[in-house]
C-alpha cells in the first residue's frame, strides 16, 4: 500500500511523515476526526536518506496492513459477538428471565470487547516495535515542496 506524504521532521533513521489520512479510514465520524484533522504524522523508516522538507512515498506491505486492521477492528467486534451470546445463553441456563438474559448478555459483549481493547492497547508498544508495521521510505518524489 503506496501513500505520499512530506517530511517534517528526521530522527536517525526514522522520519516524521505529514500525510493524508488514508481513504481506508473513511469519514464516518466515529473517531471523532473532522475534515481539518485529516492530516496525521506517522513515523517512516528513511531507506532512502530523505531530508525535512522532502516530498516522499511510503510503503506499507498490504498484508500486514490488513493484519493490523483485523487486530484492531475485528478481534474486539468477535469478543463483543461471543460476550453477547455467552452472557445472553449462560445466564438462560441458569433460569433467570429472557429479559433480564438479554440485558446481561449486552453487558458481558461490551466488557469482553472492552477488555480485547485493552490487551490490544497493552501490547501496543510491541507491535510498534515490529518492523513488519512500520511504513519505509520508498522513493523521494520531489525535493524540498510541500
Amino acid at each position: 500500500m503506496k501513500q505520499t506524504g512530506v517530511v517534517v521532521g528526521i530522527e536517525g533513521d526514522k522520519a516524521k511523515i505529514r500525510m493524508q489520512r488514508h481513504t481506508a479510514c473513511g469519514d464516518c465520524g466515529a473517531c471523532g476526526v473532522s475534515e481539518s484533522q485529516l492530516k496525521v504524522t506517522v513515523e517512516a523508516e528513511n531507506t532512502v536518506g530523505a531530508k525535512t522538507g522532502d516530498f516522499v512515498e511510503l510503503d506499507m506491505e498490504t498484508v500486514d496492513f490488513l493484519s493490523a486492521v483485523v487486530v484492531v477492528y475485528l478481534f474486539p467486534l468477535i469478543a463483543l459477538i461471543i460476550g453477547i451470546f455467552a452472557g445472553y445463553y449462560g445466564i438462560l441456563a441458569l433460569g433467570i428471565s429472557d429479559s433480564m438474559a438479554q440485558g446481561f448478555g449486552a453487558v458481558i459483549g461490551i466488557l469482553a470487547a472492552g477488555l480485547t481493547y485493552v490487551f490490544i492497547r497493552l501490547k501496543e508498544d510491541k507491535l510498534k516495535g515490529m518492523k513488519k508495521y512500520k511504513p519505509a521510505i520508498t522513493n523521494i518524489v520531489d525535493k524540498e515542496q510541500e
